[in-house]
């Protein structure tokens, strides 16, 4: 029998009995979210003695009345089976919401480069570099499977940690996204050896969400960028076959092998036909975006395939615990 159970921890509170937790963790994000539902009254404190009854008493007691957890407080959740619990979300209490129930609004380690502000200016500097020194007095660790990619002319004046991260995925077009504390960024994804089964009709709950995409034409990716003399350089995918084109700038000074790497990611996106979507599991298989999903297809051997987990979102309470991931096409089988 499979009962459901957790490991919940807000600040120095720990074996949270929460109503409903709910999460989202995207590969096209660099910030996950997750929300915790409390009882009311379960996690309110009362600072204030005991003292003798007077006609101030119940207005003194408001006063000192709260809850038992604040902005910035580490958050760390496992959720499971039978005291089997997998860490589904690790982070840091963003806003509590003093209603019914308490809704504490979490956000991963993300959260920590809101506050920070960087100035820095390089002549060069490769993506890991600036990482680093981007993290410095945080959690976050730099992952290090991120090649090393060389950026030129960087400048950032009095910008948040965010915005850097933002400058490198809309002006470098570099994939950025966080593996609990770790950071990763890189022309690709990370890598895709952890890999979970799911079969349609057997370990699924819900798949009517995951179809084939349509796709109308066939459109090649190009990187343009303009270096210092105004020269502007294009970079295509391999895609061989299209109907036309479509033209991203990039920041220049980028080596081409890396651009190469970027129009390739994003033609795999742009031109695939097969299928995706959302399909719901239980909580097992655990799944993590980044991971390859092994999908048999059952009574629809054409769903059959591998597919990348680009998202994972989940709820887990009182009706039990669910876990949608969302699928990106890598090969057919």
């Amino acid at each position: 029998m499979l009962i459901l159970t957790s490991d919940i921890s807000i600040g120095e509170v720990k074996d949270i009995k929460a109503s409903k937790v709910t999460w989202k963790s995207e590969v096209g994000s660099f910030i996950d979210s997750c929300t915790i539902e409390l009882p009311r009254i379960s996690y309110l404190k009362n600072t204030q003695l005991q003292q003798t009854v007077d006609l101030n008493q119940e207005q003194e007691s408001s006063k000192r009345m709260g809850y038992a957890f604040k902005e910035g407080d580490k958050v760390c959740i496992s959720l499971g089976y039978n005291k089997v619990n997998q860490k589904r979300f690790e982070g840091f209490v963003k806003r509590v919401n003093m209603g019914v129930p308490v809704k504490i609004e979490c956000e991963g380690y993300g959260y920590q480069l809101y506050d920070k502000i960087f100035n820095k200016t390089y002549d060069s500097v490769t993506v890991r570099k600036l990482l680093e020194e981007l993290t410095i007095g945080t959690c976050i660790i730099v992952s290090k499977e991120i090649p090393d990619i060389p950026l030129k002319n960087v400048r950032f004046k009095n910008v948040t940690g965010i915005k850097v991260l933002e400058w490198l995925k809309d002006e470098c077009k570099l994939a950025v996204y966080f593996n609990m504390n770790e950071i990763f960024v890189g022309t690709l994804y990370g890598k895709t050896e952890n890999r979970i089964k799911a079969r349609i009709g057997w370990n699924t709950v819900k798949d009517d969400e995951f179809r084939q995409k349509a796709v109308d034409k066939t459109t090649k990716i190009v990187i343009t960028e303009k270096n210092d003399k105004g020269e502007v350089n294009k970079t295509k995918s391999d895609q061989r076959e299209s109907s036309g084109e479509k033209s991203l700038k990039v920041k220049a000074g980028i080596p081409a092998q890396f651009l190469k790497q970027i129009a390739n990611r994003l033609q795999t996106k742009e031109n695939y036909k097969g299928y995706e979507g959302n399909i719901t599991l239980f909580l097992e298989p655990y799944a993590v975006k980044g991971m390859v999903l092994e999908l048999d297809g059952g009574m629809y051997p054409d769903k059959t395939g591998e597919y990348f987990i680009e998202s994972v979102s989940g709820e887990f309470g009182s009706s039990g615990g669910r876990q949608t991931v969302t699928l990106g096409f890598l090969m057919q089988k």
